[in-house]
Formats: C-alpha cells, structure tokens, sequence
C-alpha cells in the first residue's frame, strides 16, 4: 500500500522539474539562432501545460484505483469473502460480470486478464474458498472520472466512508490550506469542502478539455497555477492515504493481541508540541527506532518511529517489560500524538506502511 504514495511523490516531482524547467528553457531558446527553434518557442506554453494537466490527471487516477485495490487485497487476506464489506461483495459481482460482457478483455485496462482467470476467481469468492482472490478490475471499476463524488463511492464500496468529509480535517490538507491562506491557525471547520470539489473538478475538466477538443485550449494555467495543482493533488492524495492507513492500522493491529498499547499518563504530556509522551511502563520491549503509530479520527493516523527513550530523566536505547519507573517513560516520536490517544507500537516493520529504507533513528 505504502508503494501506491511512492510512486505518485516520484511522479510528481517529476511534474516539478517540468514545471520548473519551463521559464528556463524558454529564456534559453528565444535568442536560439536558428529559427525553427525559436518559433517553437512561441507554441511551446500549450503542449506543455497539455503534458503537464494529461500526466497530473493521469497519476492521480492511477494512485487512488492503486490504494483501493491494494486495500480490498489487504482486507480479502484478512476475512473471508462473505465478510467484506456488502458494497464491495456487489460491486465485484456485478463488475465482473460487466468485464466478461463487454468483450473487452485483454484491451486497455484489462490487458493481462482472461476470460477463464476472471470466471476462476469469481467462482472462488463465490464458493467460500479459503484462499481467493478478487478480481481488480472490478474492484475499481468506475465508468465516470474521478471528481470528488466518485472518488467517495469508491473508497465506500471498500468499507471506508465518507472519505470526501474525513480528508477537509485531515493534516496535509489542512497544512496545504493554511499554507494557500498564509495562515497560522488550523481552521476548525476544516477545509472547506467547496474547495475540495472545484479543485479535483477543474483538474478534471481541464485534462477532459485536452483529451476530447484538440491541443488548443484558452485557458492555459501558468507556472506558479501549475505548481499549485500539484500541491494540492500531492496534499489531497496524502490525506486519503493516511485515512485508508488508519482503517488498516485499526483492523489489523491496533485490535490484534500482538500490538503492544503505550497508555499515556494522565495529567502528564504531551510536551514539545505533543512529539514528546509519558506513559505508563510497558508490558513489552520498546526501543527507539520501533515503528509506532496512533490513531487519529480526523486525519485516519499518524505513523512513524521512536526517536528516543528517557527513563528518569536519562537516554536510554530501550526499556524492559514492566519496568518500575513511578515517574513514567518518556517518548519522543516524530509525529504529533493527540493528548490521551492510543498509542500503539510494533515489535517489527509492516511494510505495507513502514518504508525498511528508512534509517533507523538513534537515541
């Protein structure tokens, strides 16, 4: 799942360099001796701002139908077919049906897919297998593009609701939105959701313009416009991520046994804008470098490692089961922890949304 944000950060500073390549390269060819070179100049602006609203369009598609098929996997691993979400249940069904009718398989989206590999797949789910598997493209299906309404009933037919709500509080959101603003205090309304709506919508509209009515449009976004689309797509796609974290997060470890729950002491922290915990001495190993996240209702969670350890006042690299410490265990995470919040840690990585790249940080 983590993958799925990976791909789209790399394709968007991409976009980056292209959008800052543009008053550079322009400056550099209008005195070009040669002609041809400069009269490409002057028509250089529309194919592209026609690369740049295709391609913006395009990742941020592939992202969301990536992270919605990746966490219906996630949870088809996790129950059986019959408990999926109803919607999800339908929606394959009929969706796979679909696929088969159209005689479209092996082209477009359906390249790789079989006629035989759908009909084996739906007969497992079908069945009760113990072991199945979904069929993706059914999963994702959607025959509309992806303004706010259907990015919503997407992310439902996979049990998470009200995504369209949820993202206007959510942290990146609301940082690019005070960011825009030049404010320093978060809203407590949110981000408005009108803002939402015409944002993804004008992306929308804007690379339907280029698709369907040719390579001359009026209404060309410049530079600092471009950069702009891009902060939003890349703070709008991390505040969704971070919910479909949080619902994984939720389900798959913080109601296991196997997660180990740090219970902030009352009356007592959070300090250094809530990065720093006290809590109580836990009933497992913790270290610092350890994977450790908490759920936020908000945002979805907030996820990263532990920075350092204090045990009556001093460093230490890792506290013992049951510990006796009157005073608490300080912990410094690199995330901000929300006052009396589940703190959760884990005894390894989970890949799916720890990087194992990462540096392991140091007391």
């Amino acid at each position: 799942m983590r993958s799925t944000l990976d791909e789209l950060t790399k394709e968007l500073d991409e976009l980056k360099a292209l959008v800052s390549s543009i008053a550079p390269v322009n400056s550099a060819l209008a005195d070009h001796q040669d002609s041809l070179v400069r009269k490409y100049v002057s028509i250089r602006r529309r194919f592209d701002y026609g690369a740049f609203t295709v391609a913006l369009y395009a990742s941020f598609e592939k992202f969301i139908e990536n992270l919605v098929a990746a966490y219906a996997l996630l949870e088809s691993r996790r129950v059986q077919y019959a408990e999926l979400p109803q919607k999800l249940v339908t929606k394959h069904l009929k969706s796979s049906a679909e696929i088969l009718s159209r005689g479209r398989i092996g082209e477009g989206r359906y390249i790789g897919l079989t006629e035989l590999g759908v009909v084996k797949n739906l007969f497992e789910c079908l069945n009760g297998a113990t072991s199945y598997m979904l069929n993706e493209a059914a999963v994702v299906a959607h025959d509309q593009n992806l303004r706010v309404n259907e990015i919503d009933t997407l992310f439902a037919a996979v049990g998470i609701e009200k995504i369209r709500d949820r993202v206007r509080r959510a942290d990146a959101l609301l940082k690019w939105y005070c960011d825009v603003k030049e404010w320093n205090a978060i809203p407590q309304d949110g981000v408005p959701a009108t803002i939402i709506e015409e944002r993804i919508k004008d992306i929308v509209e804007r690379r339907n313009e280029i698709a369907h009515r040719g390579g001359n449009p009026l209404d060309l976004l410049g530079v600092d416009e471009m950069s702009d689309a891009i902060g939003y797509i890349q703070a709008f796609s991390q505040s969704v991520f971070g919910i479909v974290t949080g619902c994984y997060l939720k389900d798959h470890h913080a109601a296991s046994k196997k997660s180990i729950q740090l219970t902030q002491r009352a009356n007592d922290g959070p300090y250094q804008k809530g990065m720093v915990v006290v809590v109580d001495p836990p009933a497992h190993r913790i270290f610092v470098g350890q994977p450790v996240f908490v759920l936020v209702e908000t945002t979805g969670a907030r996820w990263g490692r532990i920075q350092s350890i204090k045990l009556d006042d001093a460093a230490v690299k890792a506290v013992e089961p049951n510990i006796v410490a009157p005073n608490g265990v300080g912990v410094e995470l690199d995330f901000k922890c929300p006052k009396a919040a589940g703190l959760f840690a884990l005894d390894a990585d989970d890949e799916v949304v720890w990087n194992p790249l990462e540096v392991t940080a140091t007391a």
